[in-house]
């Protein structure tokens, strides 16, 4: 399956770049707030880089640069196998990547839905990305220490409330 086929939340058009994820998020509860930390590598795809930097200047010099924007959203295949993360960069530049996750298995499946079961029923999933996956546990580690600084040094803050309904498509019979 090449994603060309994937259910989405928004009706865009398929991303420009898909990537296999190199892990599955990880996840800090705050009270009632998921966050999510996910490794996409800066070189997935044009503009991405850009969009470190700026997220990491605006966060750690105090200097107002053009920010950084990127839309994300869930898709689903219409039979079950995988998931991708849609992310839309739309400041400083633009840029479409998907990073795809399996969902065969029990484990996987139950994260996305307890993704969706979270939101749903607790709070709002936050989304947030990294370089790779050294930096989302120093991330982690920042922020178990309440250094605030550089735990929004370290990636790029993608969504404080993403849309996980769709996820809940993976508790239904495939197509």
């Amino acid at each position: 399956m090449d994603g060309h086929d994937l259910v989405g939340s928004n009706g865009d058009s398929d991303p420009d770049a898909t990537i296999d994820a190199t892990a599955f998020p990880l996840f800090v509860e705050l009270g009632p707030s998921m966050m999510l930390l996910q490794p996409v590598p800066r070189d997935a795809v044009s503009g991405l880089d850009e969009a470190y930097t700026e997220a990491s200047l605006d966060g750690t010099t105090g200097i107002q640069s053009t920010g950084t924007t990127i839309d994300a959203h869930w898709r689903v295949a219409p039979d079950h196998a995988q998931v991708l993360l849609v992310l839309k960069g739309r400041q400083p530049s633009t840029f479409d990547l998907s990073v795809r996750f399996g969902a065969q298995e029990p484990e996987e499946k139950e994260f996305f839905l307890g993704l969706a079961h979270h939101e749903e029923t607790k709070g709002p999933v936050s989304l947030s990305i990294y370089p790779d996956k050294e930096d989302v546990v120093r991330a982690t580690a920042a922020l178990q220490a309440g250094d605030a600084d550089l735990f929004s040094s370290l990636g790029a803050g993608v969504e404080s409330a993403m849309p996980c309904r769709t996820l809940k498509r993976l508790a239904r019979q495939p197509r």
